[in-house]
């Protein structure tokens, strides 16, 4: 019988494609990804010395009922918690208006906003988000001034006296978390190529690491 003869779809031997060899790649030689648009050197000294001064202002005086801010951030919530449930029967016994109301409420929450806004833009910067110190600043100032506005129209014009300059410290401290500090400090930006030179910096220290790590590739 004669041989039949192999279809087309049946691959012989010698038909069959080389393996396509890849060249081996590290990860260390990938350009890692980078946001960093400016340099951060700065923007880190601000921040500390702006927690530097949030942490002294919450070490001051704070009112007449708390000696410090630290006193005032430990009863917060207990504060908060008398306004929201007891407070409200004497709404109506003292006469307060909704106005006089929400001021008091808002005093308690004073030193757990201004922590609360530099824990969280010490992280957001911290995983490379600089700019979320902006709306962090615009926060912490804004929550102050109305509260300070609420005051006045209750009772008058006060300013930073020797039993409540720690409030005043630490609502300040708020300027810090700006990212520019509000045209008070210039970042230098850096432009894709500088970013660039950046990235293979950081390649070739890890190309060197991966070499000590075996000592075959060691002289």
């Amino acid at each position: 019988m004669e041989e039949e003869e192999k279809g087309w779809w049946e691959a012989t031997s010698g038909d069959e494609p080389e393996p396509e060899i890849k060249p081996e790649t590290t990860q260390a030689t990938e350009a890692p990804e980078t946001t960093i648009g400016f340099d951060v050197l700065p923007r880190i000294k601000v921040l500390t010395i702006s927690s530097v001064g949030l942490f002294f202002g919450l070490s001051s005086h704070w009112s007449w009922w708390y000696s410090s801010g630290f006193e005032a951030l430990r009863n917060s919530f207990s504060d908060v918690a008398f306004i929201l449930t007891d407070g409200r029967s004497l709404y109506s016994e003292w006469g307060l208006n909704p106005l006089e109301y929400i001021e008091w409420l808002m005093f308690p929450l004073l030193p757990l906003v201004f922590v609360t806004t530099f824990v969280v833009t010490w992280y957001n910067s911290l995983q490379g988000d600089w700019e979320f110190g902006r709306k962090a600043s615009i926060f912490h100032l804004s929550f102050f001034g109305v509260w300070y506005l609420l005051s006045i129209s209750q009772w008058g014009l006060f300013f930073p006296d020797s039993y409540n300059y720690g409030l005043w410290i630490a609502a300040a401290s708020g300027i810090g978390l700006h990212p520019t500090v509000y045209g008070l400090v210039e970042l230098e930006v850096l432009d894709e190529e500088e970013i660039a030179n950046l990235a293979e910096d950081r390649n070739a220290g890890a190309e060197w690491l991966d070499e000590m790590q075996f000592p075959g590739n060691l002289p």
